[in-house]
């Protein structure tokens, strides 16, 4: 894996050891991380930063990354405001009645749909490769 650019992403996710895991691994390639455990949490941020990436767990207190992608898509452009999943959640997951998949994070206006059970260099070569580094 390649250094990146100074590139900023906001992390979203209420698992703080997964956030810290996730946010070194990004840190190692390049990238500035901004953290929010919540999605009012990451509205708050949206307000003070501009992040290049916006990664979205979908189940989070507060208000999941699904509520959330669609708060981004009513309040901002989505050239300037670029976000994906990054989530356990899948299309075989009877308990979430909003049955995230690919397509419909697609639908919704994210870039990918990302499982967080893949290796983390795996993960932050898609986010590399959606940024275009």
């Amino acid at each position: 894996m390649e250094q990146t650019t100074n590139k900023t992403i906001l992390l979203v996710d209420d698992d703080p050891d997964f956030v810290e895991i996730l946010s070194s691994k990004l840190k190692e390639v390049g990238f500035n991380i901004e953290i929010a455990y919540n999605g009012k949490e990451a509205l708050e941020k949206l307000n003070q930063i501009k992040p290049d990436l916006i990664i979205l767990d979908v189940m989070m207190p507060e208000m999941d990354g699904i509520d959330l992608a669609f708060e981004i898509t009513k309040r901002f452009n989505l050239n300037e405001y670029k976000f994906i999943f990054l989530t356990n959640y899948g299309e075989d997951n009877p308990l979430f009645e909003k049955k995230p998949d690919q397509n419909f994070a697609k639908q919704i206006g994210a870039l990918a749909y990302i499982r967080k059970n893949i290796p983390l260099f795996e993960i932050c070569e898609e986010i590399q490769k959606i940024l275009n580094l």
